[in-house]
């Protein structure tokens, strides 16, 4: 529900925004969602012994651009309307926007299996190919017995699991005889 929320409010600024504005917004309002998994940032914002106008001249401290009239204005509207807690989901929306206008999404292959810089390439290209945009994937190690691809912006995952295949090679093997 908070993303659904998150995303009314990103269209409505991505509409009064520019394109240089609307990285610089993008950038400042991550800063501001990173900030709030900090325990006294979220007490401060919490507090309702502090008026709306005070949170948001205390937001606008922890970003560059604070003279941003735009910015301003859209967090002194999240504040006097309680949102202030969207920012984390109002930063990811941007995000994604962002990757939208530019084409540029970022992914993740996740496994045991160990990928060589020119196979992390070639996966690379071949998602961009597919979906006609420019993936950049990251790749982490982990318990997975196999390989996992997952892009979420764009709602794919692949996944090669070495144990599902094990079992079900054995389950053929068993029907055939």
């Amino acid at each position: 529900m908070r993303e659904i929320v998150a995303k009314k409010y990103v269209k409505a600024l991505i509409l009064a925004l520019d394109a240089d504005e609307f990285n610089i917004v993008s950038d400042e309002i991550s800063k501001l969602a990173a900030a709030f998994g900090l325990d006294k940032f979220n007490y401060i914002i919490d507090s309702p012994i502090i008026d709306a106008k005070s949170k948001v001249e205390f937001l606008l401290t922890l970003v560059n651009d604070n003279k941003n009239e735009k910015l301003a204005n859209f967090l002194m509207l999240l504040s006097h309307r309680g949102r202030l807690h969207l920012i984390p989901e109002i930063a990811r929306e941007f995000e994604y926007q962002k990757a939208l206008r530019d084409g540029k999404f970022k992914g993740l292959i996740s496994g045991n299996i160990e990928l060589s810089e020119a196979q992390k390439s070639e996966l690379e290209q071949k998602f961009s190919k597919k979906f006609d945009v420019n993936v950049e994937f990251q790749t982490v190690k982990n318990e997975f017995n196999g390989i996992k691809i997952e892009i979420d912006d764009l709602g794919v995952e692949v996944s090669f699991s070495i144990d599902r295949l094990k079992a079900q090679m054995s389950e053929y093997i068993l029907k055939v005889i």
